[in-house]
């Protein structure tokens, strides 16, 4: 029988061994990814600031460390991990949304970079700027196709500072003294094609000329995950070779920012649950799961697809069954999905599960979350157990 590997091991001996629902992260995967994107902007000057919110795993944080790419972090909590993970101050990044004046504060006290979504913040923090280096997340207003819910460049989106407010942060900028260095945008998540990242880029531009000490460009990240068969990654070269051409147009040195989150770990990342119960309905069949949308919220939050496949049977005959998990909610994470035929207690290993996956999970119904396992160089271990204290 068709064995079904990751990063070198027999899935099936991992639940063997740690039990399920576990997530199990390939670090081949996510080297391979990081090198793709080091690859594809070599002819550029960049630094890739790999966004921790994907996936916060200390273990991942230290590859990407020893990788040589800084972080971007959104709350407290995440730059005190980055710092004691030995992250220079000088490495991270914060970019939060919508925060308490007292962890912008935190931020400066640590001397951490904060990229400034909202206007509002100058006014209140005021002389405490004075000399400091920030950042500006602009929302350009641009529009892009797909999901709308990972879509954060659109004039309804909660996230950056709208461009008829820039006249006014430059005002400030003069007023207290801080410095804007970089202009930041993040078209969305899961961007499908390069021509709307590079309309976001192109607002960038725009925007220079009205802040004389900008050396950088954050162009966030966005950059497409194939989750299914039928999907398109992001055409890299053809992305790689606008910026460039752009950039050597402008007569100034700058340098660009990535935030890639999804782009390095989704991929590397499996989530292994067993097959609880076959259930008929009046219309349907289920595939019940020991697992659900307290482990993997992507299906029911995004629409999101994850190909699964019956790792315990892959040469059975095909069947139609909606997927779905043990919660007291409708938890369905697949829908008249075509799989190997299911047997109670089969593993089903469902892909593409190492970005938001295990970093948006809960204890919600007290159920406890998945162990993490890492595998490396075709060895594995625990890294997480995370259970509920009754």
């Amino acid at each position: 029988m068709e064995k079904y590997m990751i990063g070198g091991v027999h899935a099936l001996e991992l639940t063997e061994k740690y039990g399920s629902p576990i997530y199990v992260y390939d670090t081949e995967t996510i080297k391979r990814k990081f090198f793709l994107l080091k690859k594809a902007f070599s002819k550029i000057p960049h630094r890739i600031h790999y966004a921790v919110k994907a996936n916060e795993a200390p273990e991942i944080l230290m590859l990407m460390k020893d990788l040589g790419a800084g972080l971007d972090t959104v709350s407290p909590n995440e730059i005190r991990r980055a710092l004691k993970l030995g992250f220079k101050v000088t490495d991270i990044i914060f970019t939060p949304s919508c925060p308490a004046i007292n962890e912008i504060k935190f931020a400066l006290e640590n001397g951490i970079r904060i990229h400034f979504g909202e206007s509002e913040y100058f006014e209140e923090l005021g002389d405490l700027l004075k000399g400091v280096e920030v950042g500006l997340r602009i929302n350009p207003d641009v529009h892009i196709e797909g999901n709308q819910k990972i879509a954060t460049a659109h004039a309804d989106s909660k996230f950056g500072i709208p461009l008829n407010q820039l006249p006014a942060v430059k005002q400030m900028e003069e007023k207290f003294g801080f410095k804007v260095v970089t202009l930041h945008i993040h078209t969305g998540s899961d961007v499908k094609t390069w021509q709307d990242l590079a309309k976001s880029f192109d607002s960038l531009l725009l925007q220079l000329p009205a802040f004389n000490n900008v050396n950088s460009l954050d162009i966030g990240s966005g950059l497409k995950v194939k989750y299914n068969a039928t999907d398109h990654e992001i055409d890299l070269d053809a992305y790689t070779k606008y910026i460039k051409d752009k950039l050597e147009n402008l007569g100034k040195s700058i340098n660009i920012i990535l935030e890639p989150g999804k782009f390095l770990v989704a991929e590397a990342g499996t989530l292994l649950a067993s097959v609880n119960v076959i259930k008929q309905g009046y219309n349907k069949r289920f595939v019940g799961l020991n697992t659900g949308s307290n482990h993997l919220i992507r299906p029911m939050y995004y629409e999101a697809y994850h190909h699964i496949i019956n790792i315990s049977n892959m040469d059975g005959k095909m069947h139609i069954y909606d997927v779905v998990g043990q919660l007291c909610e409708e938890d369905t994470l697949a829908s008249e999905r075509a799989l190997c035929e299911v047997r109670a207690g089969d593993i089903l290993a469902i892909q593409n599960t190492g970005a938001y996956g295990y970093s948006m999970a809960s204890f919600y119904n007290l159920r406890d979350k998945p162990r993490q396992i890492l595998v490396e160089n075709s060895a594995h271990r625990l890294i997480s157990e995370d259970m509920v204290v009754i």
